[in-house]
C-alpha cells in the first residue's frame, strides 16, 4: 500500500484490490475513502503501515470502517470474526490503538490491557502507537496468530 497526495490535496491510495493476486487482504473502499479525508492526514501513513502488517495475514482478510474504528476480519462476510481492530485517535495525543484477538496468556512487551475504556468482544491484547512512533516489528506476527485463532472458530 502506498499513498500519494496530489496538488489539490486529494489522497490517492494504492491498495490491493479483491481481484488481484495479492498475498495480503484489503481495505474496503469505505475505509480508503475515510482514510483520504483531511482529518486522518496526520495518522494516514502510520495507519497504512499498521494495515499492511495486519492484512499480511491472508488474502481473505479485510479491513472495514465501522463507525470510529476499522475492523479487520478473517473474510468479507458480515459475520466474520474480527481478529484485529484499530481505533484512530485524532485528538491529542494522536495515536492508533490496536486491539488483537490473542490468547489471554499471550505475552509480549508492548502488548497489554486496553489503555482506555475500550471493549470489543474477543480482543484481549492492545497496543498504542503514537504519531511519530514506528510500527513494532512484532505486529505482523501477532496479527497472523490472532487471524489463525479467529479463523479456527
Amino acid at each position: 500500500m502506498a499513498s500519494t497526495v496530489t496538488d489539490d490535496r486529494t489522497v490517492v491510495l494504492t491498495l490491493p484490490y479483491r481481484g488481484s493476486k495479492e498475498v495480503m487482504g484489503v481495505l474496503t473502499q469505505r475505509t480508503r475513502d475515510k482514510l483520504s479525508t483531511p482529518r486522518w492526514e496526520t495518522l494516514r501513513e502510520l495507519f497504512v503501515q499498521v494495515s499492511e502488517a495486519v492484512l499480511e495475514t491472508s488474502p481473505d482478510a479485510q479491513g472495514d470502517l465501522a463507525g470510529s474504528y476499522v475492523k479487520f476480519t478473517t473474510d468479507p462476510h458480515p459475520t466474520s470474526a474480527a481478529y484485529a481492530v484499530v481505533w484512530p485517535k485524532v485528538s491529542l495525543p494522536k495515536r492508533l490503538i490496536v486491539g488483537l484477538a490473542l490468547p489471554e496468556d499471550f505475552e509480549a512487551e508492548l502488548l497489554g490491557p486496553p489503555p482506555e475504556r475500550i471493549f470489543y468482544q474477543g480482543l484481549t491484547k492492545f497496543l498504542v502507537i503514537e504519531e511519530g512512533q514506528a510500527v513494532p516489528e512484532g505486529l505482523a506476527g501477532w496479527a497472523k496468530r490472532a487471524y489463525a485463532l479467529s479463523s479456527d472458530g
